[in-house]
């Protein structure tokens, strides 16, 4: 099983557990409230977050979990801090995440409007997904530098129908509570600058993500290539996945 099956697979317990206790309560056998449930327990969900991403899956020698090495931190930090608010929660102890908020909301927000100025600085035109889905896989469509924004939305883009120019194509993607999906040609290196936020960014078979994490990957391609992908991408809880 994978790293973050298991993050599924446990939040899948916690929502069966739910529907019984509201099954049982419904036919009298309970009476407890699943919105006070709710209310006091939710951070747990970061523990449980936290744990599938502690938890070993391809194996602990392995290529993948070396390039990991920042998940479990990240996952103890999301176990800690669902504690935390837990407890907070059952009144055993009393904190000021005021200050933790007024830091991490503006923290995300510039980051997303520094990553705007970054791909309107550069050349292109724009495409935008907004509560809505865009598609680039039309055979013979041409691929141009520009940047490319998902909010609760999604971009589904096959470069392997695409018409791609010799040199370097930039490219900039960010997805905020969406999702972008990138397929590229075995043969074209690939350079890629990712930064997530609560999100995750799969470069080709490596992964990044957590709180906050920022990689540079890079594919080879085929040496006599002469057509170059360089990109950016930005997810914030959401995900890009760039993949054969």
């Amino acid at each position: 099983m994978r790293l973050y099956n298991w993050s599924s697979f446990l939040t899948g317990i916690v929502v069966i557990v739910l529907g019984v206790i509201m099954l049982l309560n419904n036919f009298g056998v309970l009476s407890i409230n699943v919105g006070d449930l709710i209310s006091i327990y939710w951070p747990l969900l970061l523990v449980i977050w936290g744990i599938g991403m502690m938890l070993p899956g391809a194996g602990a020698a392995s290529e993948k979990s070396r390039k990991n090495r920042g998940k479990p931190a990240a996952g103890l930090i999301l176990i800690a801090l669902g504690l935390l608010l837990t407890g907070h929660n059952l009144d055993l102890f009393k904190l000021d995440m005021s200050v933790v908020w007024k830091l991490f909301w503006p923290a995300v927000i510039i980051i997303i409007g520094w990553n705007m100025l970054r791909g309107a600085s550069g050349p292109g035109s724009a495409h935008w997904a907004v509560l809505s889905g865009i598609e680039f896989k039309q055979k013979g469509w041409k691929l141009e530098d520009g940047s490319y924004f998902a909010f609760m939305g999604g971009i589904d883009m096959d470069l392997n129908a695409a018409e791609i120019p010799e040199g370097e194509t930039h490219l900039n993607f960010t997805a905020v509570m969406g999702g972008v999906d990138i397929i590229v040609p075995p043969g074209i290196k690939v350079e890629c600058d990712s930064t997530a936020v609560l999100g995750g960014v799969q470069f080709i078979n490596e992964e990044s993500g957590s709180i906050i994490a920022s990689r540079k990957s890079e594919y080879g391609g085929e040496p006599e290539s002469g057509k170059k992908l360089v990109l950016r991408c930005l997810a914030i809880m959401g995900g890009v996945e760039i993949k054969h």
